[in-house]
């Protein structure tokens, strides 16, 4: 499986993409978070498994640690 994580910024208006090392959904997510920690201006993380999105992690504002959302299928 391939995983990427799509960054939202509070400064750019295109997001950044990282591709992730990870073998399951639980690493992509720890994965992602580490990147999202990296990031001052990260709004939130959205986590894709090939073309299908699967999880997104938020920051809320005031707040350090982000949350996890699970994204649900359209």
């Amino acid at each position: 499986m391939t995983y990427f994580c799509f960054l939202e910024s509070s400064i750019l208006s295109v997001p950044h993409m990282e591709p992730l090392s990870a073998d399951d959904l639980d690493e992509a997510k720890l994965e992602a978070e580490a990147l999202l920690d990296q990031h001052s201006s990260g709004l939130a993380a959205h986590i894709f498994e090939n073309d299908e999105q699967v999880a997104s992690i938020r920051r809320h504002s005031g707040h350090a640690t982000p949350s996890r959302t699970h994204a649900t299928s359209p």
